[in-house]
């Protein structure tokens, strides 16, 4: 929101002039979070001591306590710092505060330097008037809301009824600020100028237009429902209002001033960021999208402001979370934006999943026709960005005609392609195949070209019956499918087995029938070939080792030592993440606790600790995996 010279003003002003009294306290604030978002944590504390990477966290030696063995821990998602020997914490301004021995706005101009922003003892007229402005713009929109709002609830009115009939409740409209802009062409003016702002501030701010020849000032927003736009930190910056009659366009939204820029802003973020579970969250289109799902429980949403998703608004995305759930329109309109939604996620190394809406047009709709259940199994439903651009593309061919088919499967195969993972690679050309009758061999060669295994092709060419290959039952049950798959291929090539023992044990699996057919193997590991028999001798159902008889090695490459290695990588990050849910339940069951008002105070700091014990342990975890 602030701009390097904006800053540097600011902070002057301030530093010359700080009382935990009147309007400087919200500008303090805005200041500090900038501040504090330029100057990474672990960048400034490596300044002054040495620390070492603990997966995505740092540790080291506190610098305000002897100690041999680190117990000094830094968080780079929070931004925090915390000794869990002698019990300091908090954030990078505490941190300088402590080492420098400074008073707090002497530690804020420090980091104001270190981050570039110049503190300049004189501050020139054109400074102190955009100081100005972005301060008085703040505070005319939270008046304007005010404004809005009662008018909503003062009296019967067009916006009540509609927001009653969409099936919101009092709570949400007050949760959300929701108002209504009066069918008038100076109602919002007259109650500002009231106020004591002028009409061309309001200009400049957004909230009133100009006649062509500029002789008089209109209300921007008439006989509307309105939403005010938010902040992530939660301060109104903008509005966003929807017609109430045939008027067009359906919906206006603020424009562009030195507080409001919808490309870097996103609906919502202010409330999803308190809620997010898992680091996903669940992306909509619209305002009455995201406020319906809110009200019916579903927290961790956010929406674009009426534009196709930036990617200013993907990389503010990335900072809170690590996988995307696009939930949009079901209409044409919804599907194209969710198409670009995904290359901007994609591209940002965001884990993309598509929502199924079924007959319903958007979320809203959905979740008012089946409710909050529904809708979380649907989450929980839905499906892989990849196989939902082949849905998509297959509505653009006819099945019965062959240079369709065949131009499909070519399309497609432009989507797999860029597949990092060959397990991926593998289950979506197994997909493909199923969709089109054509061998998942021709389709291989069709992704990866000349490089395609030439030996491969030779040592697995099969019928046409054999090339259509069933979906695997890793859609269901990925860990046990995973398991045995690498299980069956050492004991079926001694030259793997012996790759893989060395990087694998019985802590890596999950599932106990595994474990024992795994120690099995070692025992065993110089035989040539270890069959489906040998193992009968185990205490394993017999049903289980007719499903593990059932595993097919047809669509792996035995010589391809990468395809091998990747699935050990997934056999270990499986183990990983069902380590993380654990801790993640922990995490949950403490928050839990704490809710209860009769926690004593003692208790209360102590589960603290343990939580940031927990989260530690939960990034380390998660360090493992992205290192695989």
């Amino acid at each position: 929101m602030f701009d390097k010279f904006t800053i540097s003003c600011k902070i002057e002003m301030l530093i010359q002039k700080s009382t935990p009294e009147g309007d400087n306290m919200d500008d303090i604030k805005d200041i500090i979070e900038e501040i504090k978002s330029r100057c990474d944590i672990a960048s400034i504390i490596s300044e002054y001591m040495n620390i070492k990477q603990s997966g995505n966290n740092y540790k080291g030696l506190c610098p305000f306590h002897g100690e041999k063995t680190p117990s000094f821990y830094i968080s780079t998602s929070k931004q925090m710092y915390k000794c869990f020997g002698c019990g300091e914490g908090g954030d990078v301004i505490r941190f300088v505060m402590k080492m420098e021995n400074l008073e707090f706005m002497d530690a804020v101009k420090i980091l104001a330097n270190k981050c570039g922003l110049e503190i300049n003892t004189n501050m020139s007229k054109e400074a102190k008037i955009k100081l100005e402005n972005i301060k008085k713009f703040q505070d005319i929109h939270v008046e304007a809301a005010r404004f809005y709002f009662s008018n909503l609830v003062g009296s019967k009115n067009q916006g009540y009824e509609y927001l009653m009939k969409r099936g919101l409740d009092d709570k949400t409209i007050r949760k959300f600020g929701l108002g209504f802009s009066l069918d008038s062409w100076q109602s919002l003016s007259d109650y500002l100028v009231k106020k004591g702002y002028s009409k061309l501030d309001l200009f400049n701010c957004g909230l009133v237009n100009q006649n062509d020849s500029k002789t008089h000032f209109y209300d921007k927003f008439r006989n509307r429902v309105m939403f005010p736009i938010f902040d992530y930190r939660g301060n109104v910056i903008g509005f966003g209002g929807r017609v109430l009659d045939d008027s067009l366009p359906k919906y206006l939204n603020s424009p562009e001033t030195i507080i409001f820029n919808k490309r870097q802003n996103l609906y919502g973020l202010n409330f999803a960021r308190k809620n997010l579970k898992d680091r996903n969250v669940v992306l909509v289109e619209g305002y009455m999208d995201l406020i319906s799902l809110y009200q019916y429980g579903i927290k961790n949403v956010v929406a674009t402001l009426g534009t196709a998703l930036t990617q200013e608004q993907g990389k503010l995305l990335k900072r809170y979370v690590d996988t995307v759930i696009i939930s949009y329109d079901s209409d044409e309109a919804g599907i194209n934006a969710t198409l670009r939604a995904i290359d901007v996620l994609t591209n940002l190394n965001i884990n993309v999943k598509v929502l199924d809406l079924k007959e319903c047009k958007d979320p809203d709709e959905f979740v008012r026709n089946y409710g909050l259940n529904k809708y979380n199994e649907a989450i929980e439903n839905s499906i892989h960005y990849v196989k939902f651009k082949i849905n998509c593309l297959k509505r653009e061919f006819n099945f019965e005609k062959d240079e369709h088919k065949i131009k499909f499967v070519k399309e497609s195969s432009k989507i797999i392609k860029k597949l990092k993972s060959p397990v991926e690679v593998d289950y979506y050309t197994k997909y493909l195949s199923n969709q089109t009758d054509i061998g998942v061999d021709s389709i291989k060669r069709e992704v990866y070209g000349k490089d395609y295994n030439k030996s491969y092709t030779n040592k697995y060419k099969a019928s046409k019956e054999e090339k259509v290959i069933e979906k695997p039952k890793a859609i269901t049950n990925g860990t046990t499918f995973i398991e045995k798959t690498l299980l069956k291929a050492i004991m079926y090539d001694k030259k793997i087995r012996e790759v893989v023992l060395l990087r694998v044990d019985e802590s890596d699996f999950l599932i106990r029938e595994n474990k024992e057919i795994l120690n099995y193997i070692i025992k065993n590991k110089e035989l040539d070939k270890i069959t489906i028999d040998k193992i009968k001798c185990l205490n394993i159902p017999e049903e289980y080792l007719q499903s593990f008889e059932n595993i097919s090695l047809d669509s792996i490459n035995l010589g391809n030592i990468k395809q091998i290695d990747e699935i050990v990588k997934n056999v270990k990050k499986n183990k990983i993440q069902h380590e993380i849910d654990k801790l993640l339940e922990e995490l949950q069951e403490m928050e839990s606790k704490q809710h209860n008002n009769d926690m004593k105070e003692v208790d209360f700091e102590n589960m603290e600790i343990a939580k940031i014990r927990i989260s530690q342990e939960i990034l380390d975890r998660q360090k493992k995996v992205n290192s695989l």
